[in-house]
């Protein structure tokens, strides 16, 4: 198996992502093996498929296994940018190029088991930091590494909108199709829409009237 430091990551590359961080949305990876691959902060629906709208339950997160081999992910965490604490432990095996997604709803069921405040995924409708994080035994016990990490903007939150790679990795985008952005902040209006659990295949369009949610689904069966 690869071995992949567990060092803290380097002071540069903080700083260059804080910087990006005060222009608008940015992305910075410190670890090649995986990354957070879409964020959905606003749901104005039913993305956990519960029967129920719920701004706390159908927020979302896809992570992506960029690596070769499957990747346990027990020792990694999501947490937005307050506080030191994470609001979720990942679960399960994510297979080479595959995404999984984790819900609000995900963040506080752990929550309940660990008796803890239940706030969900707590992503900011006005912008936020989302961390993704791994545990590790370091020299003076558990320790968590930084991962990945993505800030989003107030116009990536609207209703139903998410943010995240395109197809080939190559840019942060919006998806912006079910509630179309009109204006000219980075990342803009795309016309794709949101993709949980599936690629991210829509790619430099131009926004087109929106689509009801039931008919997204259908696209997705």
């Amino acid at each position: 198996m690869k071995n992949h430091s567990m060092t803290k990551p380097p002071v540069i590359l903080v700083m260059t992502f804080l910087f990006l961080m005060a222009a608008g949305a940015a992305v910075a990876q410190l670890d090649d093996i995986i990354h957070i691959n879409e964020v959905l902060a606003d749901p104005a629906s039913d993305w956990d498929g519960d029967g129920l709208v719920d701004f706390k339950n159908d927020e979302w997160v896809e992570i992506m296994n960029n690596w070769t081999e499957p990747i346990n992910l027990s020792n990694y965490y999501l947490r937005d940018d307050l506080g030191d604490e994470p609001h979720l432990r990942l679960f399960g095996v994510l297979d080479p190029g595959e995404t999984v997604v984790f819900y609000g709803s995900d963040a506080v069921a752990w929550q309940t088991e660990m008796g803890i405040t239940t706030s969900g995924l707590s992503l900011n409708n006005g912008g936020d930091v989302v961390r993704l994080e791994r545990s590790y035994e370091g020299p003076d016990g558990p320790a968590m590494e930084l991962m990945f990490v993505v800030a989003y903007g107030d116009h990536e939150a609207e209703d139903d909108r998410s943010c995240g790679f395109n197809s080939t990795l190559s840019d942060w985008i919006l998806f912006d199709n079910l509630n179309p952005y009109g204006g000219d902040l980075e990342p803009v209006g795309t016309g794709c829409l949101p993709s949980p659990a599936s690629p991210n295949l829509c790619d430099d369009q131009v926004a087109v009237e929106g689509r009801s949610f039931g008919r997204v689904k259908a696209i997705f069966r």
